[in-house]
C-alpha cells in the first residue's frame, strides 16, 4: 500500500522538458494554449490592473484511485487534529507557551466565547512526496482561497478544451466541487445563514485585507458580484458598522502582528458575532501557526489526540520540532542535511531555509541566531517531480470535505507560485460528495 503512487502513472501527462514522452504531447500543448486564454479572461483580468501572472503548466494528472481514499482519510484526520489544537489552545497554558502567539493576537483568541465550538472552516494543506508511504503535510493555510478558486477555474478550463476535455470524459474523471465557479460565494453565504444572518444581511459582503495588493480579494469580489452580492474592501483597521457588512472574509497572514494593534473594533465585531467571517480569529491565528505541525509531531502533545488519530498522524506529518524547545541548536546543526527551518507565520516560502542548500557554517549560524529561536524545524521531505521540476500536492478542505486538489511546480524546492512556480491541474478520481453534476 505504501508504495502506491499518488498520481496514476497512466494519467499523468506533461509537455515539459524531461517528462516521459506520450502520444498526446501535441494535443496537450494545443489545449494548454486554450487554457491560458481562459486564465487571462477569468483569473488575471478580474485581479485588477496591473494584472497578476497566473502561470499554468502544460500538464494534467489524475490521482491514483487506489491511493486516493487512504490519502483522503489521512488529510481529513490531520485537519481534525488541527481543529483539536485550535479548541484546546484558549484553556491550555502548555499550548499557549509553545505556540507563542503574539500577545496582540493572543488576547483576542482567549476572548472567544465558545472555544469548544471553534471549527477549521477552510484549509489548504501543502504536501510533499510521490507515494502513500512518503507523502507528508508541510503546512496548513487558512487564509488563501484565491489560489484554490484559481485552481478550480483552471481545472474547469481543461475540461472545456476539445482534446483533453474528451480524454477526461473517456477516463470518466468526475468534476471536483471547486470547479464550480460559484463554490466560494455559495459557501460564504451559507456560512452566514448558518450563523443566523438573514438573506438580506448576506447581500453586502466586506472583504478585509492587509496593506498591499493581492489578487485574492479582487477574484473573490468578482465571484461575489456574479452571484448578485455587493462588496466593500477595507483594511480591518478601517472597519465600521456603517459599511453595512454583516458578512465578510479576512485575508491575513500575520507575519507582522503589529497592524493588529489598530484592529480593536474589527476584532471585537468578529469575536462578538456582529461580523460573521469563516475561520474566525481564534481559529486562524492558531491554525496558521506552523508550530502546530510540531504539536502534531511532538510526543509531549500526544494526549491531545485519541490513539487512532495518533496512528494516522505518524503516516502524514513529518518529524517537526520547535527550535530551542523540542530540538536543540546542537541537534539541528548536526542534522543539517535532513532538516528545514521555517518561521511560524512565514508565507510565500520567504522564510524557508533548507539545510542541504547551506554550507555547514551558514546553517550553524542560521539555527544559532536568536532571531530564529522558536522557529519550526522540520524533517526534509523528498518531493515528487515532473520532468526535472519539483511538484507538491495541495489539498483544499472545506467544512471537513475535500474540495479539490492541485499541484505547484518549480525548478527550486520552494514551489510557491509567488516564487516563480506554476500551477498544474490534478484531478480527483473519486466522485464529489453527493455525486451531483456541477455543470
Amino acid at each position: 500500500m505504501d508504495d502506491l503512487p499518488l498520481i496514476d502513472p497512466d494519467r499523468d501527462l506533461a509537455a515539459v522538458a524531461g517528462a516521459a514522452p506520450h502520444r498526446l504531447h501535441g494535443a496537450l500543448l494545443r489545449a494548454h494554449a486554450e487554457v491560458r486564454r481562459g486564465v487571462e479572461e477569468e483569473i488575471v483580468r478580474p485581479a485588477a490592473p496591473p494584472s497578476v501572472p497566473f502561470p499554468v503548466l502544460p500538464a494534467i494528472g489524475v490521482l491514483n484511485p487506489a491511493a486516493e481514499p487512504v490519502l483522503h482519510h489521512r488529510v481529513l484526520t490531520a485537519v481534525d487534529c488541527l481543529q483539536r489544537i485550535v479548541r484546546a489552545y484558549p484553556a491550555s497554558p502548555l499550548l499557549q507557551d509553545f505556540l507563542d502567539v503574539p500577545p496582540v493576537m493572543h488576547r483576542w483568541i482567549v476572548r472567544h466565547p465558545h472555544p469548544e465550538s471553534l471549527t477549521v472552516d477552510f484549509c489548504r494543506l501543502d504536501l510533499f512526496g510521490d507515494r502513500l508511504g512518503t507523502v507528508r503535510v508541510l503546512e496548513f493555510n487558512a487564509s488563501s482561497p484565491g489560489g484554490v478558486i484559481g485552481a478550480g477555474t483552471v481545472a474547469r478550463l481543461w475540461r472545456r478544451t476539445s482534446g483533453i476535455g474528451a480524454l477526461l470524459d473517456e477516463w470518466q474523471v468526475p468534476a471536483g466541487r471547486f470547479e464550480d465557479e460559484n463554490w466560494f460565494p455559495d459557501w460564504l453565504v451559507d456560512h452566514g445563514r448558518a450563523r443566523g444572518l438573514a438573506e438580506e444581511q448576506t447581500r453586502h459582503v466586506g472583504l478585509f485585507h492587509t496593506m498591499g495588493r493581492n489578487h485574492d480579494r479582487h477574484l473573490i469580489a468578482e465571484r461575489l458580484r456574479r452571484g448578485g452580492r455587493t462588496t466593500v474592501m477595507r483594511l480591518p483597521s478601517g472597519y465600521t458598522p456603517g459599511d453595512g457588512a454583516r458578512l465578510g472574509y479576512l485575508k491575513h497572514i500575520p507575519a507582522d502582528p503589529r497592524p493588529v494593534q489598530s484592529w480593536d473594533r474589527f476584532c471585537a465585531a468578529v469575536t462578538d458575532g456582529e461580523l460573521v467571517i469563516p475561520n474566525v480569529l481564534a481559529q486562524r491565528w492558531v491554525a496558521e501557526n506552523k508550530l502546530c505541525l510540531a504539536v502534531l509531531s511532538d510526543p509531549r502533545f500526544a494526549h491531545l489526540f485519541p490513539p487512532e488519530q495518533r496512528a494516522v498522524l505518524r503516516t502524514i506529518v513529518p518529524l517537526s520540532r520547535k527550535l530551542g524547545d523540542g530540538i536543540s541548536v546542537e541537534q539541528a546543526v548536526a542534522e543539517r542535511s535532513r532538516l528545514v527551518l521555517k518561521a511560524p507565520y512565514g508565507y510565500f516560502g520567504n522564510t524557508v531555509r533548507i539545510g542541504c542548500e547551506h554550507s555547514p557554517g551558514q546553517w550553524a549560524a542560521l539555527v544559532a541566531s536568536p532571531r530564529h529561536r522558536g522557529w519550526l524545524v522540520q524533517e526534509r521531505v523528498s518531493p515528487a517531480t515532473v520532468g526535472g521540476l519539483t511538484r507538491d500536492l495541495c489539498v483544499a478542505v472545506l467544512d471537513r470535505t475535500v474540495l479539490g486538489y492541485f499541484s505547484r511546480v518549480n525548478r527550486s524546492a520552494v514551489v510557491n507560485v509567488a516564487r516563480g512556480g506554476a500551477l498544474q491541474t490534478v484531478l480527483s478520481a473519486l466522485p464529489a460528495p453527493g455525486g451531483a453534476a456541477l455543470y
